[in-house]
Parts: structure tokens; sequence; C-alpha cells
């Protein structure tokens, strides 16, 4: 029974690491986009990949609902805090992509995905792309913001965790996260 253990920490490994990365660039991405002139391939790159992730979120809360977390907390109080803080993360995790769906959308620019429309454009009768609806554009942009500025730092916190788990406690929160050991 041990290795098919190891093979569902493995690959709760992988998911982790995976997506640790892709929201990170995810993230850096956005912020980039927000702080310099407008780049349509890179708003297309950011919304195909904000897709993909919507499809993999799915996957990866397959998997979370198979295969729960142990917590690295010794008291029932913290288990508590560090359940939060994971369902925080997880669940800015699904906000980010929706509310950039919804900015798209709404917008009036569509979604492709890798050059594929998968939401139209929406034009007006001059041939100008519109907001379809622009109180709802408005508020979603708004709340991609607020979610990725929050994500970021619930992120930046988890990080520090981690590294606090490792260096003072000096537990194998990290090491277990990192390797099969």
């Amino acid at each position: 029974m041990p290795a098919i253990k190891n093979t569902k920490e493995e690959i709760t490994r992988i998911i982790h690491w995976s997506f640790a990365i892709y929201l990170i660039v995810m993230l850096s991405i956005g912020f980039y986009m927000k702080n310099t002139s407008y780049n349509p391939k890179l708003y297309q790159l950011h919304k195909s990949l904000g897709v993909l992730i919507c499809l993999l979120i799915i996957g990866r809360l397959f998997w979370r609902s198979k295969h729960l977390w142990q917590s690295s907390a010794l008291e029932a109080s913290k288990t508590s805090l560090v359940h939060f803080f994971h369902l925080a993360l997880i669940t800015l995790m699904i906000l980010m992509p929706v509310t950039g769906l919804m900015v798209s959308t709404f917008s009036g620019f569509g979604i492709h995905l890798f050059g594929t429309f998968i939401v139209p454009e929406f034009f007006d009768v001059e041939g100008k792309i519109t907001p379809l609806n622009s109180y709802i554009y408005q508020l979603s942009k708004d709340l991609h913001n607020i979610f990725a500025y929050t994500f970021s730092l619930l992120i930046s916190v988890h990080i520090l965790i981690a590294l606090k788990h490792h260096y003072i406690d000096k537990d194998d929160t990290l090491i277990r996260m990192l390797s099969n050991k």
C-alpha cells in the first residue's frame, strides 16, 4: 500500500507546484498588462491561459475532494485556520478566472482560446466593439483587480508560512511538498 500513497502524494505535489507556477505567471502577466500600454497579443494569451486554468481547476477540485490535504498544524485551532486559509486560496483560484471571463465577455471583446472564439465579440451598429453590459463589465473588472491583489497577498503569506515551517519550526512540511521524503 505505501506505493499507492506515495503516488497520490506525488500527484498532489505535481498539481500543487504546477498550479503555483501557472498562477504566479498569470498574476505576473496580469499586473504587467495593467501597468503597461495595451498589447492585444498579451491580452489574448492571458485570456487563453485563463480559459485553460478554468478547465484545470475542475480537475484539481476533483482531485482535492478525493485526497484531502494534511494540516501541519498541531493544535485544533490552528488546523481550522489552515483549512480556512487553503479554502481562501482555492476560492480565489476559482474567482480569478471566473471574473476574468466576465470582464472579457461583458466588455464586448469576447474570449479567444488561442485564436478561436469561444465567446464572440460584440459590435454596435457602427461596427465598434461595445460592452454587452457596462455595469457588469466594470463590476467584474473591479472584482478581478481586487481578487488579484488579495490572491497575491495570500500566495505571499503561503510562501512565508512554508519558509517559517522550514527555518523556524524546523518541521518537514516544506520537505514533504518538495520531495518523496
